[in-house]
């Protein structure tokens, strides 16, 4: 086909968004940047792209990403492509959520997400064979697989554990499951399962008193619960920008103590990892990887989404994050309390202590009062056919439905989700 040709097809005409200065595809919210601290929550909705038929409580799996975050995102892409400006990342991420969790900005490592800090933690570990590891028995798969992996090529061992049902019921049983041979504890700061808020502090402590490696999988926790990681007192830590902080899909970050840097591996290396190569010499020369936690941020970066982070971060400062915490928990409580009264018909797994539970809830629908088959299955099945998004658990037997709220949803969401609930297990 020639140009004249292709011309002719009026491609350019198809397109729905202008290729110059496009920001009209995003359109204009009831909230200003300046307006945002003050706002309620009802107009602080409308920084985000949700149909008004979708009823999304599933936050826990991928944060709804706001207008500001897709903004920062689209000018990102368009300054690259119209400037042919190579995406180069500076600090300034690494900087502003460092001092956000209480640490130095050397210890954190971008990465793309939670599973990806996990394996360069996992592999970096040094371990022998008959070394254990423990984990719980409310793993994410992304959490654990590096460590599974591990034990089928290496032979360290693999001891789970189950929560209790408050945190000093989990914190003995952590205890009571460390042996001669455990060397790290590798433990959810919150379970996706049933958003059990673990006692991360005592774990690190218990650990440390030990001479144990402490590693928190942090999926869920930045963006949700405010923690400073100092103060936590890990080794390690894993976690990502797209779902409490609600960043763009595909982004996260790591921590690394600043004591434990050295005696870290380093498995996977490119540019920004390593001060120096020359190819000239032989044999090649390669300068060890630089010091930081940036030497895990490796080859081309995705500067647009990177930038994305930044807003989202620059956003979750502005609303509070007290203020976006004690939302979250409010939010949890009000839908406890609507489920307690059916609470004959319901089990509630999360803890009820208020330390142990924050933005999530798991609970199992009874089957004396439900006679459908996999009624926890099928209830998730029939919302999502209705316009309401919840996450069935069924991994390690669990058997729940998860509830996830943010503070982007509403009272009238969990009355909608009960509603349905009661139409659904007890034909109310």
């Amino acid at each position: 086909m020639d140009r004249k040709s292709f011309l002719g097809l009026g491609i350019g005409a198809t397109l729905s968004i202008p290729l110059r200065g496009s920001q009209q595809w995003l359109p204009k919210t009831q909230v200003s940047g300046d307006q945002i601290p003050q706002a309620d929550w009802t107009t602080l909705r409308s920084l985000f792209p949700l149909e008004k038929n979708r009823t999304f409580l599933n936050n826990g799996t991928m944060g709804i990403t706001p207008y500001p975050v897709l903004e920062a995102v689209q000018k990102s892409y368009l300054h690259i492509a119209e400037k042919a400006a190579y995406p180069h990342h500076s600090d300034h991420l690494e900087s502003e959520l460092a001092q956000l969790l209480g640490v130095e900005a050397q210890e954190i490592g971008i990465t793309k997400n939670v599973s990806e800090g996990v394996n360069h933690i996992a592999w970096g570990i040094d371990l022998k064979e008959g070394d254990e590891v423990i984990l719980t028995q409310h793993e994410h798969i992304g959490g654990c697989a590096a460590w599974m992996r591990r034990a089928q090529l290496e032979k360290i061992k693999i001891k789970t554990v189950a929560l209790g049902k408050n945190a000093s019921e989990t914190l003995d049983i952590l205890k009571k499951a460390i042996g001669p041979k455990t060397k790290v504890m590798a433990v959810p700061h919150i379970p996706c399962t049933i958003g059990q808020v673990l006692p991360v502090k005592e774990i690190c402590t218990l650990a440390r008193e030990r001479g144990i490696i402490s590693v928190l999988d942090g999926a869920h926790p930045l963006g949700m619960i405010q923690f400073n990681l100092k103060e936590i007192g890990c080794d390690y830590y894993a976690g990502c920008f797209h779902k409490w902080l609600l960043g763009p899909i595909g982004t996260g970050w790591m921590y690394i103590k600043k004591d434990r840097l050295k005696e870290t591996k380093v498995t996977h290396v490119a540019a920004y990892s390593v001060n120096s190569f020359d190819m000239s010499q032989h044999p090649p020369e390669m300068a060890l990887p630089n010091e930081s936690a940036s030497r895990y941020s490796y080859g081309t970066f995705g500067g647009p989404q990177l930038k994305g982070c930044e807003a989202a971060l620059e956003l979750y400062q502005q609303i509070g994050p007290s203020k976006i915490e004690n939302r979250i928990r409010e939010l949890h409580t009000y839908l406890r309390n609507t489920l307690l009264t059916k609470e004959d018909a319901v089990e509630i797994l999360t803890p009820a202590e208020n330390k142990s539970n924050a933005g999530q809830l798991g609970f199992r629908i009874s089957p004396r009062y439900c006679s459908k088959e996999k009624p926890n299955s099928g209830f998730v099945a029939y919302a999502r056919k209705n316009g309401l998004i919840l996450r069935y658990v069924g991994e390690n037997g669990i058997d729940c439905i998860r509830v996830s709220t943010h503070y982007y949803n509403q009272e009238s969401e969990i009355d909608r989700f009960f509603e349905l609930l009661k139409g659904y297990a007890w034909n109310e």
